[in-house]
């Protein structure tokens, strides 16, 4: 199938609840979560898993966290915290409302949605090329959140997609290759000093 076909087929799969709870919740489990300090989260619609229990864990452990947020020229990761006041942004996608710009270099882990992914990392978008171009200037570690009925073999793959690093769904989660190096360097203690600094302009 070509992108518009996974598309239009994924977006008549049925969405659960429960198994968006199961999605996080097996991601929570991971053993290498609990070193995600500097994460780039986004807020989900209503055909996406939801992202509010790992939200609560990371800030719960005063992680900082940054969401995507609207700007002039596409879009930039904008910080959150427990006193965050939000709105709604493009698309009915929720979305701070000030705006604490953070340098995408500076995330460890950015959590990624999408309409469908497969086993080898790849990811197809709605079609606008958002999240790739937010993803471009990242080591972090790529971290797609999926429902297994949102699986395919292969998703079709541009030059400029990026693929994933590891791929969650509610009955399992897979490393896709080159996972190994950025989760080692995660477990290592990549910490606030390395890399850029966590705002950005």
């Amino acid at each position: 199938m070509n992108k518009a076909q996974l598309r239009a087929n994924a977006r008549r799969q049925p969405v659960s609840a429960k198994k968006a709870d199961a999605v996080q919740r097996r991601l929570l489990s991971e053993d290498w979560w609990p070193a995600a300090f500097r994460v780039g989260l986004y807020c989900a619609t209503a055909t996406e898993p939801a992202t509010d229990l790992l939200m609560r864990d990371l800030l719960s452990r005063r992680a900082q966290v940054a969401v995507p947020k609207a700007r002039r020229t596409g879009y930039g990761w904008c910080e959150v915290d427990d006193e965050t006041q939000w709105q709604n942004g493009p698309h009915d996608i929720l979305e701070p409302v000030q705006s604490r710009w953070v340098s995408a270099d500076a995330l460890r882990v950015i959590v990624v949605p999408g309409v469908a992914f497969d086993l080898q990392g790849g990811r197809l978008g709605h079609g606008g090329g958002h999240y790739d171009r937010l993803l471009q200037h990242t080591g972090a570690l790529l971290v797609g959140m999926t429902f297994e009925n949102r699986l395919v073999a292969a998703v079709p793959q541009a030059s400029h997609d990026v693929r994933m690093d590891v791929i969650v769904t509610e009955k399992r989660i897979r490393h896709a290759a080159g996972a190994e190096q950025k989760m080692a360097r995660l477990l290592a203690g990549w910490n606030a000093t390395d890399g850029e600094e966590w705002r950005g302009t």
